[in-house]
């Protein structure tokens, strides 16, 4: 197989994406890992899965593949160990720049924001000169930049939390003396947004999924150091949430919220505020008309027919999409998926939420590809009834705020880090999410 590993070059840079090829061979000692991380498969013994049926590691990274016929390892170099050794950022009297498409870079973001640095980040990409060799790097949608103008503190000052931040995350970090971009943007462009502090508070309790909940909070409080706010739904009625910029809702029926209280949720996302639902939360939320948005309509047969009474179960296990790994086609230019560069990423799906395309005509962020099936069981009905063609990732305005509809699980188990990202991009770049009419 031969992976990319998504380690552009560092200095000097061979363009925007640049990544370096790795080719592992099947024939060795650990051939049966290797077979496990790379291979998937679309036929199946059974047809009724209660948990996942997919298990090719290399999609739960996002890690882009392909199978060889054959390669002459004699033309290659034997790489024991890899280690990303990122270059020291140098001081600078002008600015920094943190490159987005890092995995920890949201994690040294919120430590920027913790030691009271002020940072904005690009709508646009743009190439500029970077480093004290002054060579010209590009950057992606997201990137952030911290400028030394703009700080409460002096630049020696900001010079340690930089450094230290680059240190404790092992990010790229790079400075420039200048706000002239070589191509695109530049650093006093209107398309640079400040970031905003955030605070996530999160629905728990009964008939809330306890998996997921634990998901989110090991992804905010283990890698992003966020904390987060677990709020009782047997105690929501008497908590105000206007101290909070997003509320989190994961898997569940959401019984224990009544009228009022979802009256109170639509009020405070109309404050300009972010609610970010996630499966069958997502369906709550249409279904309370929380936003403006609608569901696939599940074709049932028109005919009645007799079935055997034995085969029930099977019948509709075949149905339940227990856990698979489909095709997503992104808005690359959307925030929610700022830090990507493919358009095309593999999503994990262990629901049957279906989403219609909004409305909208630039909020469905991400669609299931013509061809959505990567690896896992899905049965025919769901394939072409239900899944081409609809969202796995929509943003619908509510007033001056926002609601991110996630069909799929971005968080599966701590596992996905390849759509940890378009979750963390809603909660730090949601309050600058609007929907164009």
């Amino acid at each position: 197989f031969q992976a990319e590993d998504g380690i552009r070059d560092r200095s000097p840079s061979r363009g925007l994406g640049d990544v370096y090829k790795r080719q592992v061979p099947v024939n060795q000692l650990q051939s049966r890992m290797v077979k496990n991380f790379f291979e998937t498969h679309d036929k199946y013994l059974d047809s009724v899965f209660y948990d996942a049926s997919a298990w090719s590691v290399s999609n739960f990274y996002n890690m882009k593949h392909k199978a060889l016929k054959s390669f002459d390892p004699n033309k290659l170099e034997r790489l024991d160990n890899i280690v990303v050794n990122n270059q020291r950022v140098s001081k600078s009297n002008y600015a920094y720049i943190l490159d987005w498409d890092d995995y920890n870079t949201p994690a040294a973001l919120n430590h920027l924001h913790k030691n009271g640095v002020i940072s904005y980040s690009a709508y646009k990409r743009f190439s500029i000169k970077v480093n004290e060799d002054s060579d010209v790097k590009s950057f992606n949608r997201g990137t952030v930049m911290v400028p030394v103008s703009k700080q409460k503190v002096d630049s020696e000052k900001l010079f340690e939390v930089v450094k230290s931040t680059q240190e404790k995350f092992n990010i790229p970090v790079f400075s420039t003396e200048t706000g002239y971009s070589s191509s695109g943007i530049d650093l006093g462009s209107n398309f640079f947004r400040i970031n905003k502090k955030v605070k996530v508070a999160m629905l728990i309790g009964d008939g809330v999924s306890s998996y997921e909940a634990g998901e989110v909070w090991h992804l905010l409080d283990t890698r992003v150091h966020i904390p987060l706010t677990k709020i009782r739904l047997n105690q929501f009625n008497r908590i105000s949430l206007d101290k909070y910029t997003t509320l989190v809702m994961v898997s569940g029926t959401y019984n224990q919220i009544s009228d009022s209280g979802i009256k109170k949720i639509k009020d405070w996302v109309g404050k300009g505020n972010t609610l970010i639902t996630i499966g069958s939360a997502s369906s709550w939320a249409i279904k309370k008309e929380v936003v403006k948005e609608s569901l696939v309509e599940t074709k049932n047969d028109t005919i009645f027919s007799r079935k055997r009474y034995i085969d029930a179960r099977e019948y509709s296990g075949r149905e339940r999409i227990g856990g698979s790994i489909l095709k997503v086609d992104l808005d690359l230019t959307h925030p929610l998926a700022f830090g990507y560069r493919d358009q095309s990423i593999p999503v994990y799906k262990n629901n049957n939420v279906f989403l219609n395309k909004s409305k909208s005509d630039y909020s469905s962020v991400a669609i299931y590809s013509k061809n959505p099936h990567i690896d896992g069981y899905v049965s025919k009905k769901n394939m072409e009834n239900n899944l081409k063609g609809a969202a796995s990732l929509i943003v619908s305005d509510s007033g001056s705020g926002r609601v991110v509809l996630f069909a799929d699980n971005p968080n599966f188990r701590g596992t996905w880090y390849g759509t940890n990202k378009l979750f963390l991009n809603a909660i730090f770049f949601g309050v600058n999410i609007s929907v164009p009419k």
